[in-house]
């Protein structure tokens, strides 16, 4: 029994061997610019939208300012209106006649005037309680979209580490992380 089988035909086999691993090698890291891209698109916009928020927590807070100020206003607008006919009733008590009749009148409007103050300094606080609320839930909103950003960012990195080093499980890794920062920002974005 002969054998047709030589050394040069084995080297032969072997340089085919590792050509066709080296291909599949390339080919599965043909999409890493892609991945990398994709991942740096949506790090961009999470990032955009979460600039976004940070603007509407500001404009929230001032308004919460402004309308606590406002309240602030009216409640000593109201205490002034209180003191003014507390005064007038005081002095109603000390006169007779038309006067005292003047000043109980004179009370009873700063009485009056008191309610509408009232309604509007609770309107205003009433105001500053949502906006506070809004705030608080936009900035949760923000926090996620910051997860998302970071994750999205360490996601690259680890796309552009697999393709140097040639490991495919820091490839593995950089989708999960991508994944998990996609969820983040959605939630983000939804909530």
């Amino acid at each position: 029994m002969t054998s047709d089988y030589s050394p040069r035909e084995s080297l032969e086999h072997e340089d085919r061997a590792r050509e066709l691993v080296e291909h599949a090698e390339q080919q599965g890291y043909r999409f890493v610019p892609l991945i990398a891209a994709v991942l740096a698109v949506l790090a961009g916009l999470s990032s955009l939208y979460a600039g976004r928020l940070s603007e509407r927590i500001l404009t929230l807070k001032n308004e919460a300012v402004l309308d606590e100020v406002t309240a602030s206003d009216l409640w000593s607008e109201y205490q002034a209106e209180s003191v003014k006919g507390h005064l007038y009733e005081i002095s109603a008590l000390t006169q007779t006649g038309a006067l005292a009749s003047n000043m109980r009148k004179r009370a009873a409007q700063y009485k009056a005037e008191q309610k509408p103050l009232m309604r509007e300094a609770r309107r205003h606080e009433s105001l500053r309680d949502a906006e506070l609320r809004e705030s608080a839930e936009t900035e949760r909103r923000k926090a996620s979209l910051d997860v998302a950003v970071a994750l999205f960012e360490i996601s690259i990195v680890l796309v552009s580490i697999a393709a140097l080093a040639r490991r495919p499980w820091l490839l593995a890794f950089a989708a999960l992380g991508g994944v998990v920062a996609l969820i983040y920002a959605v939630r983000g974005v939804l909530q």
